[in-house]
């Protein structure tokens, strides 16, 4: 029997399984292993008009890159938010409302980078909050409080 005619298959499926493990060992946002999901307690700090809010936020990222979480600020007032977001390649984007002290309510929308492995994110978020009026223009910084990887 001749092997020749069977060795040309054999070297493409083995080319195919080859690329099919390659792109297996690259995860994509949300899935184990990616190097940008924002998961687990988070310190917060929202800063804005020279005052710094302070507090944490509890993030999950879900397979395809959603965000979600919640965002409890205890400094220098409280501040109460639910968080939807996305990761997509190392940039987190988000928007979020709330509801603070004086029964005030506002919604944040904001994006930055995440640093490698997720253990914080940071950049610009306009604050759009009733009891201020207008919208504020401001920064956010997230960092891993709780030693944990993604």
């Amino acid at each position: 029997m001749n092997h020749r005619g069977y060795r040309i298959p054999l070297r493409v499926a083995m080319a195919a399984i080859l690329v099919s493990a390659g792109c297996a060992g690259n995860p994509a946002p949300g899935e184990s292993g990616y190097r940008f999901n924002l998961n687990g307690t988070y310190d917060a700090m929202f800063s804005a008009q020279g005052m710094d809010f302070t507090g944490t936020a509890d993030l999950s990222t879900a397979e395809g890159g959603a965000v979600t979480g919640t965002v409890r600020l205890t400094n220098p007032e409280t501040v109460s938010a639910e968080l939807k977001g996305m990761v997509a390649d190392s940039t987190f984007s988000f928007e979020s409302t709330y509801s603070r002290a004086g029964g005030c309510e506002g919604a944040l929308l904001g994006g930055g980078e995440i640093l490698s492995d997720g253990v914080g994110t940071s950049g610009d978020v306009d604050i759009a909050d009733d009891c201020m009026g207008g919208v504020m223009e401001g920064s956010f910084r997230f960092t891993r409080s709780d030693g944990a990887r993604p």
